[in-house]
């Protein structure tokens, strides 16, 4: 890990934190599922194809199935259906959710995994034609195929499904030429639809780039004309935001007793969520201390921590593992205090220490140094900017 800052100058437009808006994937799954289903001609239908195969002239006739035609596969979210030339119906088709999504925990990769059940229903119109070996028609009709089929997926809430239908195929396994009479009253045809399925959101991402620059009008015959203004984007504000990211973080809750140079004899149990994602945005910090020792003067209380100080967080490595260092503000039992709190996560397991401070800089308790005996808090290198070595000139 670096922890070095650098006070040089930059040039107008190198590299730096940018925030962008860009789509995550969550999760992306293609399958591809068949279904079969029996087409019935009609009566009217027999007697027609039955009337071209007495004429010599129009045999064999062929049977066709005409599936619609699918759209690109970007963008994800286009769902339009094909016109075809010779007629004005429409065939259209559909992937949707029905009903709402399940919370499911799934056995994967040796463990246990929250995700989410959904249902989706595909279908789609297909046209059936009937035509001679000169291609004439001699009968068509429009059928539907549907399948529903279950999904395991990363869906959490704030995410929205996108299921794209990519190619649908459509087959008769019986064969598609029709020689004598008497007709077929029916056949079974097989539907394959390649699905495309995506969770997205809408997220911010704290990327290392630079504004891209538009190349000079140099393809046209040179004129004297007014030179254009250049081409300038509004300044960042890199001391509001984006905010700097944490070196490491902390999740987990571990408790111990009180080590030997507390103020106070008892048990001390922690619950730490400090830096999630890499940002002290939405940190936590809480701590429960239970006396078991009423001669000390010191009762039992609960502390929560209400700010972290970006400028105090610090992270080390220690033998084995990181050790995370950080101070802030807090309530005591509805009390303002502030606060150190470090964490050790090494191989030996975890140690953490907690100190409360009064207004009046006098520290009202230290848990010394906790072994703990339940629990644990693990402590993660974040890879930050600074970790990333760029080749400059």
């Amino acid at each position: 890990m670096s922890h070095k800052k650098h006070n040089i100058p930059k040039a107008t437009n190198s590299l730096q934190d940018e925030c962008i808006r860009v789509q995550k994937v969550y999760d992306w799954v293609t399958d591809a599922l068949t279904v079969r289903k029996t087409v019935l001609f009609t009566r009217e239908q027999i007697k027609d194809i039955e009337e071209a195969m007495e004429d010599p002239g129009r045999r064999p006739l062929r049977l066709i199935c005409e599936p619609p035609e699918t759209p690109p596969i970007f963008p994800l979210n286009n769902r339009r259906s094909h016109d075809h030339d010779h007629d004005d119906d429409n065939l259209e088709f559909i992937c949707e959710q029905v009903g709402e999504k399940r919370d499911v925990t799934i056995s994967t990769n040796g463990g246990f995994v929250d995700a989410q059940l959904v249902e989706l229903l595909i279908s789609t119109d297909l046209r059936i034609v009937v035509v001679d070996r000169h291609g004439c028609i001699v009968t068509k009709s429009n059928i539907n195929a549907s399948v529903f089929e279950s999904f395991v997926l990363c869906y959490p809430d704030g995410t929205d499904l996108f299921c794209k239908v990519s190619k649908i195929f459509c087959k008769i396994p019986s064969g598609t030429v029709l020689l004598n009479s008497p007709a077929p009253e029916s056949f079974d045809i097989e539907i394959t639809f390649c699905l495309d399925i995506q969770v997205e959101a809408e997220v911010k991402l704290e990327v290392l780039a630079k504004f891209c620059s538009p190349r000079d009008n140099d393809l046209i015959a040179p004129e004297s004309v007014d030179q254009c203004p250049k081409v300038s984007f509004p300044p960042q504000c890199p001391d509001i935001f984006p905010r700097p990211n944490c070196d490491c973080s902390a999740e987990g809750e571990a408790s111990g007793n009180t080590g030997e140079d507390s103020s106070a004899t008892g048990r001390l149990a922690v619950l730490v969520n400090i830096c999630p994602d890499c940002s002290l945005v939405d940190s936590e910090l809480r701590g429960s201390f239970r006396d078991t020792d009423t001669s000390d003067g010191t009762e039992s209380f609960n502390f929560t921590a209400t700010t972290f100080d970006q400028d105090t967080l610090c992270c080390e490595e220690t033998r084995g593992g990181l050790k995370l260092i950080i101070s802030g503000e807090g309530k005591v039992d509805g009390r303002t205090v502030d606060y150190n709190f470090a964490v050790v996560d090494d191989n030996s397991g975890t140690q953490f220490q907690l100190q409360l401070i009064d207004r009046r800089g006098r520290t009202i308790f230290d848990s010394g140094v906790v072994d703990s005996d339940e629990g644990e808090v693990k402590v993660e290198d974040c890879v930050t900017f600074a970790d990333i070595k760029v080749k400059r000139p």
